[in-house]
């Protein structure tokens, strides 16, 4: 079991080799956008990886396509920079999180 800490943020969340970053803190509540579910084509989970990147999951080439064209719309761009949903980790990272999701204004 794997932790992923959050910059600036005191929780901290256990992860396994099969489960996603995304999923892991979705499953958690933790406030993290996502549009299309986990399949790379919203790019809302970005991720910059402050510590840990060498237990990272290798970018595969559909990561690689998105991060590019969410480059040229302006995004945060990188070798520290990841889709949480393509993301898995078999060692303990620290991510800061690029788009949280605002709660509901009701």
């Amino acid at each position: 079991m794997s932790v992923i800490r959050i910059v600036g943020r005191p929780e901290s969340f256990d992860v396994n080799l099969t489960t996603s970053l995304l999923n892991a803190l979705l499953r958690n509540r933790f406030p993290i956008q996502t549009l299309c579910g986990g399949r790379a084509s919203c790019g809302r989970d970005l991720i910059r990886v402050h510590a840990g990147g060498e237990f990272l999951s290798p970018r595969r080439e559909l990561e690689i396509k998105r991060l590019r064209s969410l480059a040229e719309e302006g995004e945060p761009s990188g070798a520290d920079i990841r889709l949480a949903c393509q993301t898995y980790t078999r060692g303990d990272v620290l991510i800061e999180i690029l788009h949280l999701r605002l709660p509901d204004a009701s």
